[in-house]
């Protein structure tokens, strides 16, 4: 412990922060994953449903008002040495924006509500939440971007806890509906809110900077279809099946996307160290060594889906007992394609680092045009579980033009050299995706599901110590 102590001590700014930022995104995630089931079973399917289409519409509405003005902070602080000054002009901006979408959506709220599928008492609690998540946003980065770890990290446990723990108390002791757990949740970022903006503004006196406003605005728009475009391939599927078959439907899919997503809680905390790493190695040649860890970071994450695609049954009950157990089919192809996510960025990255935009936006707005039509086709006519296969379909179509543009770089800039084991990307995949099909067909076998699961188990015991050492020397490079 002493010498853990010591290292710790010794680590730099950036580091320290990207470890805190790494345990905060972990316990935000655990505390989603304790109260997960204990809403679904205080909520009918119908109420949590309703209020997965909420939490779309939120994600989906919250980039329109808000124009995601929090992105071009970094950019500002290249221009501007007052930092604190950048932040409250742009906290002002979204305070205006914000506060004129409040005043046109509580007057249209009823049209609103037809609109979205939603309650208007839904409605207005989208619109308040809309004015102090975005200076939630533009605090957060500028913490981040100081490495202020600390506030942040306890600001976003209080958020989080206070809004899951609240809202299970509002759902068990005023009504068990999506509106109380809504409610719940726009009082605490009202409050967070409201103290960040009286401190931001209070310290700097400055809410108009004209040209701050003007910057921000040119970057932002612009880039509004791309952040619309992974909007929805990500979470669009709820909203069409919510208008199509019904808020049932929603909450079935809501608890199976849950329970596939699980892995975005490692390749998240992945990603905070592999990013960097594959940069530097692009910078300093060493494409063998980026090849193999390349690979064995994707044997390591299809390995964990593996795991979670075979016991996706004891997982959905967990998260919502048996009334969604039926919800378990649909769960590999919402892994298959969480795998091809994390893949296409491999290649995304290598575009990123050459500064290659326009390849990154074309895809996104292509496949997400593509999926909106799958979507609308195969929904209705086979109902909430093709959202899942035409979301991994759409995934790995993604990843195969991701991978298409970048031999294109490698052709041009780098005189056909390769950055990644292509053969050996491709046979990972193809292991992860037989695998889903085997899983799909023995998973209401339950004898041969348990048989070869202990078979596993044994084999890990008999090989433990080989696993250890692969998985430190990985850890190590």
């Amino acid at each position: 412990m002493a010498g853990l102590k010591n290292k710790y001590m010794t680590m730099s700014a950036p580091m320290k922060a990207a470890f805190w930022f790494t345990v905060c995104s972990f316990m935000q995630r655990g505390i989603s994953m304790i109260t997960t089931p204990i809403f679904t079973r205080l909520l009918s399917t119908e109420e949590y449903g309703l209020y997965s289409t909420y939490l779309s519409w939120e994600n989906v509405l919250l980039m329109i008002v808000t124009l995601s003005l929090f992105k071009a902070i970094m950019n500002l602080y290249v221009k501007h040495e007052d930092q604190e000054r950048v932040l409250a002009a742009v906290c002002g901006l979204e305070f205006t924006l914000s506060l004129v979408w409040l005043f046109i959506g509580i007057l249209l709220r009823e049209q609103f509500a037809k609109l979205l599928g939603l309650s208007s008492n839904l409605v207005c609690c989208l619109f308040v939440y809309f004015m102090f998540q975005a200076v939630f946003q533009c605090w957060s980065l500028y913490k981040r971007y100081v490495y202020d770890y600390k506030k942040i990290i306890f600001v976003t446990l209080m958020y989080t806890a206070g809004s899951a723990f609240l809202g299970i108390a509002a759902v068990k002791f005023i009504s068990p509906t999506a509106e109380s757990r809504a409610l719940a949740s726009t009082f605490v970022i009202f409050v967070i809110g409201i103290i960040l903006y009286a401190s931001i503004f209070r310290k700097t006196k400055t809410f108009y900077d004209k040209e701050i406003w003007l910057f921000a605005l040119g970057f932002c728009i612009p880039l509004m279809p791309h952040y619309l475009s992974e909007f929805v391939l990500q979470s669009s599927d709820k909203i069409m099946i919510n208008y199509l078959c019904g808020s049932s439907d929603v909450a079935l899919y809501s608890v199976a996307y849950a329970a596939g997503s699980l892995i975005n809680l490692v390749t998240n905390a992945i990603n905070s160290t592999f990013a960097p790493y594959q940069y530097q190695k692009i910078k300093s040649g060493e494409y063998q060594l980026l090849a193999k860890r390349a690979n064995q970071v994707l044997l390591f994450v299809g390995v964990m889906l593996s795991g979670i695609m075979i016991f996706s049954r004891e997982i959905v009950w967990i998260f919502g007992g048996n009334k969604y157990i039926e919800s378990v089919d649909v769960i590999v192809p919402i892994c298959l394609g969480v795998y091809f996510n994390y893949v296409f960025q491999l290649f995304a990255r290598v575009q990123e680092y050459y500064e290659r935009k326009l390849t990154v936006i074309i895809p996104s707005i292509a496949c997400a045009i593509l999926n909106l039509v799958l979507n609308y086709v195969f929904i209705n006519l086979c109902g909430y579980q093709a959202a899942a296969y035409t979301t991994f379909t759409c995934y790995a179509l993604f990843c195969l033009i991701h991978f298409l543009f970048y031999r294109k770089v490698c052709r041009e800039l780098l005189y056909g050299a390769a950055l990644y084991d292509v053969k050996g990307i491709l046979l990972i995949s193809l292991a992860i995706m037989v695998s889903g099909i085997a899983i799909v067909f023995i998973n209401h076998i339950l004898w041969l599901k348990y048989t070869i699961i202990l078979i596993g188990l044994l084999v890990l015991l008999i090989k433990r110590q080989c696993i250890i050492d692969a998985v430190k020397e990985t850890m190590k490079k």
